[in-house]
């Protein structure tokens, strides 16, 4: 398995951006797959740093997904960068490839000299502290319970 960046690897932009909303759309009532689509475009094909995402690729298929991005919460726009995104397709979950794409977004934060990154999650805090990431702070977002934690680089 390959761990690439999106922006050098376009033609797996669209499976990635159906897997992202599909998981996720649901929170944005204003905006629909191709809405996201065109700002991921959009995104991929700019000067600016983030977001920056990658794109997990096995036998020249994509399998899941991570991203760094500036805010990923709109009620703590005071923290950044955040890590998001993170998604591996259903057949392959349980393999270590969403654990490969935490730790690979770890290591371009460093080479990027961010000094912590973010993160939320409603239900995968032991996964994450596996990975020596650290309990922050909980709150209710988006009608659930969530768990910041951080990660200090």
């Amino acid at each position: 398995m390959d761990i690439k960046n999106l922006k050098d690897n376009q033609q797996f932009l669209a499976t990635v951006n159906s897997w992202l909303y599909e998981q996720w759309g649901h929170h944005d009532k204003d905006h629909d797959k191709q809405d996201w689509l065109a700002d991921k475009k959009e995104e991929l094909n700019n000067d600016q740093l983030l977001p920056i995402r990658l794109v997990a690729i096995e036998e020249g298929k994509p399998v899941g997904t991570a991203s760094i991005v500036k805010h990923d919460m709109k009620t703590h726009t005071e923290l950044e960068p955040w890590m998001a995104d993170v998604y591996v397709i259903e057949e392959k979950r349980e393999q270590g490839i969403g654990s490969k794409l935490v730790k690979e977004i770890i290591e371009v934060a460093k080479q990027h000299n961010f000094g912590t990154l973010y993160l939320f999650t409603p239900d995968k805090k032991t996964f994450y502290e596996n990975l020596k990431w650290s309990p922050f702070f909980n709150e209710e977002y988006r009608g659930e319970n969530v768990d910041i934690m951080v990660y200090k680089l």
